[in-house]
């Protein structure tokens, strides 16, 4: 290759608005380049300095001006290596489409490492681009006892107008579902009151972070029962999935409610009963009997009454397994990936999209 034909090479190949003749002035400062044009030069490369260069020595050549090439592209200096990756990123391309406009022009070592780590950071990418891998299911502890960890959610609004507020016990999955005019804390209340007055009052009650759960009416009412509520993730229903997953069978009875013109609200207590009573998909027990120790009797018929029923061990049991299951599927399914933020870390939040 001709000295001409290097040095036209080298001016063709400048990133816009990125000079040749400030990567020659670079170059000259560089000690790694300064290195690795006396390597080139003696056909030595044992030094420290040179060896990220050692596995590409027979592609590179140095220009009458000092700029050190890999066959037709430059190898830019450190001190400008971000900016040349910023010039190729000006148009917000994605990592594939970026590095292959890279690798038409310049190079250096790690040069890939360094175009993802710019992307990755890069603001306005991460605002309009494919949100990230999910992270990894983590197992959640199953409480102690029965009632001692209330999922709360609304189901609605009804045609009616009027909303169903499910309370599910994390234990036992035993459900109870009330009928409130709003979802209002001075609707929710009364109803919550009822609830506790059979089972008792939980310790804790978790529910998402809309009204009325953050409102200092609900949080009053906490904390005169003495117990705390805790928020799931916003924007995210698997973070109150107990009581996400009821909603789907609660919603299907509805539904078919309607299309067969039957009254809603009793078949919504057929419908419990009958959920009640029938084995957890986690557990392999039915919510009643982990809830009651008893066989709650349903519709079908039975050869024996048993008046007695301990299957918390089995429950337990059956509810690690299953969720080690669910973790191992779901990962794998979702392609996930662990999280590097932390806390104190700042993070885009995506919102909702509004008709403005």
């Amino acid at each position: 290759m001709t000295e001409e034909h290097i040095t036209f090479i080298a001016r063709s190949s400048v990133p816009k608005a990125l000079t040749i003749e400030e990567i020659e002035e670079a170059t000259n400062k560089d000690k790694t380049l300064r290195g690795v044009r006396a390597a080139i030069k003696l056909n030595k490369w044992h030094y420290e300095v040179v060896k990220p260069y050692k596995q590409v020595k027979d592609e590179l050549t140095v220009t009458t001006k000092g700029v050190v090439l890999r066959s037709s592209r430059i190898v830019i200096p450190e001190s400008l290596q971000q900016r040349a990756i910023d010039i190729a990123h000006e148009t917000h391309l994605g990592i594939t489409k970026t590095n292959s406009l890279i690798r038409e022009k310049i190079w250096f070592p790690n040069i890939d490492k360094m175009v993802q780590a710019t992307i990755e950071k890069c603001i306005p990418c991460q605002a309009v681009g494919k949100a990230p891998p999910q992270e990894p299911i983590s197992k959640t502890t199953m409480p102690k006892v029965p009632w001692e960890t209330i999922h709360l959610d609304f189901y609605g609004p009804l045609p009616s107008g009027e909303y169903l507020l499910v309370a599910i016990d994390r234990y036992s999955r035993y459900p109870e579902v009330e009928v409130v005019r709003s979802t209002k804390a001075s609707a929710v209340i009364p109803k919550l009151d009822q609830m506790f007055a059979r089972h008792g009052i939980p310790t804790t009650i978790k529910t998402d972070s809309e009204q009325p759960f953050n409102s200092a009416e609900y949080n009053r009412y906490l904390t005169a029962l003495g117990f705390k509520g805790i928020h799931s993730t916003p924007k995210w229903p698997q973070g109150n999935a107990e009581a996400e997953r009821f909603m789907q069978p609660l919603g299907k009875t509805l539904r078919t409610t309607h299309i067969e013109r039957r009254l809603w609200q009793q078949e919504l207590h057929r419908f419990l009963l009958q959920y009640r009573t029938t084995p957890h998909s986690s557990t392999k027990v039915p919510p009643a009997e982990l809830l009651f120790t008893r066989a709650v009797k349903g519709k079908l018929p039975e050869l024996k009454k048993r008046n007695f029923v301990n299957k918390h061990n089995i429950a337990k049991k059956n509810e690690m397994e299953r969720q080690r299951y669910n973790k191992e599927y779901a990962n794998e399914k979702r392609n996930v990936k662990e999280s590097e933020i932390k806390i104190g870390d700042y993070v885009l939040v995506r919102q909702d999209k509004q008709n403005n």
